[in-house]
Formats: structure tokens, sequence, C-alpha cells
């Protein structure tokens, strides 16, 4: 169906002149809130719902070109995705918040340097003690999860802060990535939920993620509680950090 000046005008009127996306990989609305980006000259696209179904209120939804790329033309790759966070965070924050602040500092830093030497990216650094990383493969991701963990141990040995431990998790799955760096799917939702399955000092590993790794890797089972609902993800199984 052709877009033509009167499909697109009643598009815009329709709109409000706000982008009327609410779709699942936009950073915007992933809680299925409407985007509301305002739609300017050309930076825009109809959104048809259905070829047959007219130019009616009910076909059709005008979108900003973000929104329109996130869901639309953003391409999907796999890769390897550590998510860790410090062992005890919560509790440690109300006890002493410096410390706690100091922590999550130490552990972004040496986020981005596990990165850096191992070919990949950090592709969430939150105000808490998040981290998620991506790399090409599984082994990327356990040697820059060893990585991490020793130069955060270093760090806050050197600032006398005790030994506190992190905890993490590595999923290889497919994930569409956003123009702003940012990624999306359903491996980053698997690699940070199972993260909560691993003890301080402990790296557990899907089995997509388990797979290619050589017998270099020393991997042990772990007992998982029956009652609680996991991604299928097949056997899941730890990576023991120092």
């Amino acid at each position: 169906m052709n877009i033509t000046p009167e499909v697109r005008a009643f598009a815009m009127e329709q709109a409000g002149r706000r982008c009327e996306c609410t779709g699942d990989n936009c950073r915007h609305h992933l809680r299925g809130a409407r985007c509301k980006r305002g739609l300017r000259g050309d930076q825009w696209k109809v959104f048809w719902h259905s070829e047959d179904g007219g130019a009616t209120r009910d076909n059709i939804e005008a979108w900003c070109l973000e929104c329109f790329d996130n869901n639309f033309e953003a391409p999907r790759e796999s890769v390897a995705l550590l998510s860790l966070d410090i062992a005890g965070y919560a509790r440690l924050i109300k006890e002493d918040e410096w410390m706690a602040v100091t922590l999550r500092a130490a552990l972004h830093d040496a986020a981005r340097r596990a990165a850096r030497e191992q070919g990949g990216d950090v592709v969430l650094a939150r105000a808490d003690d998040d981290v998620l990383l991506k790399f090409p493969t599984s082994h990327e991701a356990v040697e820059a999860a060893r990585g991490l963990c020793s130069s955060f141990k270093d760090i806050v040995s050197r600032l006398n802060l005790g030994v506190p431990k992190l905890r993490g998790a590595i999923h290889y799955g497919e994930v569409t990535p956003w123009r702003s760096g940012l990624i999306v799917g359903d491996a980053v939702q698997i690699a940070t939920s199972i993260r909560d399955l691993a003890v301080q000092g402990q790296i557990v590993l899907t089995e997509p993620a388990a797979a290619p790794l050589d017998e270099s890797v020393d991997l042990e089972p772990i007992e998982t509680d029956p009652g609680k609902q996991l991604p299928a993800v097949g056997r899941i199984q730890a990576l023991r950090i120092p």
C-alpha cells in the first residue's frame, strides 16, 4: 500500500504529532508505555498493522525512526553475556553507603578493563551494582570473568575495603542491539535472572554457554530448587572464581 501525503497527514493527526509505538524493543517503553517522542519533518514513518487494512484508525500508526529501527530493522546477533553483581550489596549499602558506592565504582572500572582485554563491550553499568558485558564467544566471557574478579579484588584490597565477593552468570544467546549501544532480548533476561543462582565467588553458566568450553574450564554441577521456575537453558553449571 502506498504511503501518500494524505496517508501521512492522517497518521500524524491521529498520533497527535507524537510517536505511538509501544514495542517491546524500545528503551523508552519497556513496560508497555507509549513512546511519545515528537514527530518532526521526515524523521518518522507510518506503520501498517496490515497491508490490506487500509488507512483506518485501527490499522495505522506513526512511529519515530528510532522505534521503527528498534522493532523492524535492528540486526540480531548471537553473543555470550556476562552478568555480575556484588554479593550482599543490598545489605552493605544500608550499613555503609560510602563503602558500597566505592565498591560499585571498582566493579565498573574492572568491567571496562575486562571488556577491553577480551574484545567485548560493557552494555550495562547501572547506578546500582549490576554490570552486563557481551563477548563473541563463551571463551572470552569466561576469561573476562576471571580477569574482572581478579582486578576487582586487587582494587578493593588496595583501598583496604576487605575482599567482598562477586557473583555472576554467563549465557549464550541472541540479542538485538540498539543504536545507543544497549541490547535487548530474552538472552539478557536469562543472564540476569540465573545470576541469582550463584553464591559469592561463583559464576553459573547455562548449557549453551558451557557447551563450547574445553576441559581447561573446570565446571561443577549445581543443584537448583525444583520449585523455582527457571528459563529453559538446559543444565546449569558453576565456575569457582577465587
